[in-house]
């Protein structure tokens, strides 16, 4: 049966704590011993009270245990080298421990007191006088007995280690409590899901959850999932802190390592506590001015959307209304953001203002093409020379416009292709608007034909009126007519204009329009050619004056 991958990366620290309580193994250094149970505060105390000159204190630590503080140098020893001798000596006597006891014998070193410490008759190390913390009150008698005291501690625990009895039964107590953890995880982790799983169901199953046309359900669904796998992520953390608390405790030599990591516990959710109470009444103050900022917004927002207007009668258009009502709401927004922040929990701290600094050095360094967009788009809406749903052309793209924003206009043109086309782009294009005369006049429809000079223009200018007569969505008010634009060297350039009601339908209805214009030139025998010379001809090119009102066949003639 293979073993749960969970349960078994919880089995290694058991494991080790076994082999680290059943075997005899060297003494941590004083260092690790300090990094181990010393805390912030008390590292801070030490520092502040250690002496300017002469060597740096040294700490006295064995089994996670804190014995001594050596700050003197006797008989040309510092500090750090009376520790190891300590420890040394700690070490070679740990055999005699369970037969003989610690004690202490006033002593005097230097015309100045000190106590000697003894394990039966063997000598162990001395604390003097000058290694006492005189900033903080110490005494020679009160630190003295509190050395002894920690050394029978060391004591005490060494044989509880060494009881096989009470080996067994603190390694059951630590597995038990494992099984039981496991057991709180599995059923922890099966019940999130369950929660987050009926809480994305009944999000999903709500109706009207929509922000303008886009569906929220989605989004919101994620957030009811994670807000239900938050606080079960915490609680999953602090079963395995009061795990690890209780399975250092079972045992002697990692139970000040257990104490420590609970104090340590307590100490930073007192912390969070308190920092969490300090702001909570710049956080309210916050929230209130975050929500009278967002029943502004609105009142500014449905104020300026009921401006909008598309006719001539309204205060501005549809198009100016709505960037018109985004800028208003993002100054409304930006101005409570402004006066919230100094209430925000570590507003005042450098990060803040670094993180403030970044931000603004990457806008500063970006922006220059976002704000030529920007305000080209600004001229385009407020300039009202083009507007949402009608058809536009800018240089060789048309279409009809979907969506005009403050970086880009957005185009659906006759082959259903969606463009994108940035505002700076339409500003320093000419754009033609075919909609916006529709109603007055029509939308104009221009085909271009070069036809030879040996075919007579009359001839020309009848065939293309009765093309546009022929096309159905031509408009007969205003009359279609036909310019000749140039006399070009070779053949002459005649230009059909007519109307058509619907700008969308100009590519459909000029379609049609050059099919009737090949068909009524093939039935009148005019090629539509654009002929070319290399030299002249023999005889001048030109139409005799009979020809010049030629008569053109109409279908029912031709069909009898």
């Amino acid at each position: 049966m293979a073993i749960p991958r969970p349960l078994l990366i919880l089995l290694f620290p058991i494991a080790f704590l076994m082999v680290t309580a059943m075997g005899e193994t060297s003494a941590p250094s004083p260092d690790a011993a300090k990094g181990m149970l010393k805390s912030a505060a008390e590292v801070e105390k030490e520092e502040s009270t250690k002496p300017v000159d002469g060597p740096a204190p040294a700490d006295l630590s064995w089994w996670n245990r804190q014995i001594a503080t050596f700050r003197a140098t006797a008989e040309g020893l510092t500090p750090e080298v009376r520790t190891e001798k300590a420890l040394s000596a700690l070490d070679a006597t740990a055999s005699e421990w369970a037969e003989e006891s610690f004690k202490k014998e006033n002593a005097t070193y230097e015309e100045q007191p000190s106590v000697r410490f003894l394990v039966g008759e063997t000598y162990l190390f001395s604390l003097l006088e000058a290694d006492l913390d005189v900033l903080a009150g110490e005494t020679l008698d009160k630190a003295s007995s509190e050395t002894l005291t920690a050394l029978n501690e060391i004591r005490e625990a060494r044989i509880k280690q060494a009881s096989a009895e009470f080996l067994i039964k603190s390694t059951s107590r630590a597995i038990v409590a494992t099984l039981i953890f496991v057991l709180a995880y599995v059923v922890l982790r099966w019940t999130t899901r369950r929660l987050a799983k009926f809480m994305v169901t009944r999000v999903r199953n709500w109706r009207r959850l929509r922000l303008g046309k886009s569906d929220l359900r989605p989004y919101l669904s994620t957030v009811f999932e994670q807000v239900v796998k938050l606080p079960a992520f915490f609680l999953f953390l602090y079963l395995l802190c009061v795990w690890v608390a209780y399975v250092f405790n079972q045992f002697p030599r990692t139970a000040p390592l257990g104490n420590a990591f609970t104090g340590h516990l307590l100490s930073f959710a007192k912390s969070i506590i308190a920092e969490f109470t300090g702001a909570l009444p710049g956080l309210i103050t916050a929230g209130v001015i975050l929500f009278i900022t967002r029943w502004i917004a609105r009142i500014a927002d449905r104020t300026i959307s009921g401006l909008g207007d598309d006719s001539n009668k309204g205060v501005m258009a549809n198009d100016a209304a709505k960037a018109t009502r985004r800028i208003a709401v993002a100054f409304i927004w930006l101005f409570g953001i402004v006066l919230a922040y100094p209430y925000i929990p570590g507003s005042g701290s450098d990060a803040f203002k670094g993180l403030s600094v970044l931000i603004g050095l990457m806008v500063s360094l970006g922006s220059s093409g976002l704000i030529n967009q920007v305000m080209s788009g600004f001229v385009l809406l407020y300039s009202g020379s083009v507007r949402t749903g009608e058809y536009i052309k800018v240089g060789e793209i048309e279409g009809t416009i979907s969506e005009m924003g403050l970086l880009a206009v957005k185009l659906l043109n006759p082959a259903h292709e969606f463009l994108v086309i940035p505002n700076a782009v339409m500003l320093s294009n000419p754009t033609t608007n075919y909609s916006r005369l529709a109603e007055d006049t029509g939308v104009p429809l221009k085909t271009t034909v070069t036809i030879g000079y040996d075919t007579p223009w009359r001839q020309v200018h009848q065939l293309l009126m009765e093309s546009a007569n022929a096309t159905e969505e031509i408009l007969d008010s205003p009359p279609p007519r036909v310019v000749q634009n140039a006399l070009s060297d070779w053949y002459p350039e005649y230009t059909l204009i007519s109307y058509i009601k619907n700008p969308n339908r100009r590519t459909a209805v000029l379609s049609e329009l050059n099919g009737h214009i090949q068909d009524a030139f093939n039935e009148a025998e005019v090629a539509i050619m654009s002929p070319h010379y290399n030299c002249d001809t023999p005889e001048p090119l030109v139409i005799p004056k009979n020809r010049w009102f030629p008569k053109v066949a109409t279908p029912d003639k031709q069909e009898s």
